[in-house]
């Protein structure tokens, strides 16, 4: 039986004759999506948003002619995103018999104990940036249209990026979106050096150093033989090395193949992408800001304000602000295979 109350009429289980014991399958997925943004704290009574923007300069210097004038170089501000806070909360209540007369009070602990949900919800939706990068949005879990645009109002991972001032594109979605392997991740880091331009069109640099899957044990297993072996990874000659060894971090995100509602999703299973990450805005230009860590509210006593005088109910609650948003999607080349 489930149930938002913990009562001894619902859960009859935990005050009844019958001796027992209850087994909790209360081990969350480990949240490992943060280092993927440029993490911002923001102080409180600053808004509720906050704005980047791109800012670039043309890049290469122009002749001088004799006895006349040094030509101006252009400064523009590119495309900007603006991040907004969403707020998530989580309750549970107890009745005054569920806590005077259960026999099993580490279970009820366990239940009420609500710190997890906060970053397991913060986790989910920062991963889903990546779970649905070819989409300009999704629907949450909580029915709510969520924004999954760069700066320039296109998909995170998309084949013909814009520029602000430049007819150019480029792009940073995989051809043919193949599963990993030396000649997809090749094809990824020819985008590096390829399509990371400035919104002048000029080239820009930016190095990738780490490869980010979700947690299909093939895909897993091929990321570590690659990155792991001593030598060329297909190479029967031992005395040819693995150019790869090392030369990448893995990043496994357990909840990139899933749905909105955080299901399994298969048809996700085999996306992978190479990133620049952990170098400030010279990497991947993602932010997430919180505005209110995790955090439990006071919990309740016999009288006080998280206690219901007229039922005597106690409620448990947690809350955490939020926001993330991608001003940009240099730094990260995708491929999402199916």
């Amino acid at each position: 039986m489930q149930t938002t109350l913990l009562n001894t009429v619902t859960l009859s289980e935990f005050t009844d004759l019958v001796e027992k014991s209850f087994i909790t399958y209360n081990k969350k997925v480990t949240p490992a999506s943060q280092e993927l943004f440029i993490n911002q704290d923001m102080a409180a009574h600053t808004g509720e948003s906050k704005r980047f923007d791109e800012v670039d300069t043309e890049t290469f210097g122009k002749l001088k002619r004799q006895g006349m004038k040094a030509q101006k170089a252009n400064v523009g501000v590119g495309y900007n995103k603006t991040m907004t806070v969403k707020r998530i909360a989580r309750e549970i209540d107890i009745t005054f018999e569920h806590r005077r007369y259960n026999k099993f009070p580490e279970v009820t602990g366990l239940l009420t104990s609500l710190n997890e949900f906060g970053p397991q919800r913060a986790e989910l939706d920062r991963t889903h940036r990546f779970t649905f990068a070819g989409a300009s949005s999704m629907v949450d879990m909580d029915g709510d249209t969520v924004d999954l645009t760069a700066g320039d109002s296109l998909p995170i991972v998309y084949a013909t990026h814009t520029l602000k001032f430049s007819s150019s594109t480029w792009r940073n979605r995989v051809s043919s979106d193949p599963d990993f392997g030396k000649a997809a991740l090749e094809s990824a880091e020819g985008l590096f050096n390829t399509d990371i331009l400035s919104n002048f069109g000029e080239r820009r640099v930016m190095t990738p150093n780490v490869i980010i899957t979700g947690d299909d044990p093939n895909t897993v297993n091929d990321v570590k033989q690659f990155l792991n072996s001593t030598t060329e990874v297909g190479q029967s000659n031992s005395g040819v090395i693995n150019v790869y060894k090392s030369k990448y971090r893995h990043i496994q995100l357990p909840y990139l193949a899933t749905t909105a509602l955080g299901a399994n999703d298969s048809s996700k299973a085999k996306y992978w992408f190479l990133a620049s990450i952990g170098q400030s805005v010279n990497g991947l230009q993602a932010y997430y800001g919180v505005w209110e860590p995790a955090h439990m509210q006071s919990p309740p006593n016999e009288g006080n304000n998280g206690e219901d005088r007229s039922t005597d109910n106690w409620t448990y609650g947690t809350r955490m602000s939020y926001g993330m948003c991608f001003v940009s999607a240099r730094g990260l080349v995708g491929s999402l295979a199916s």
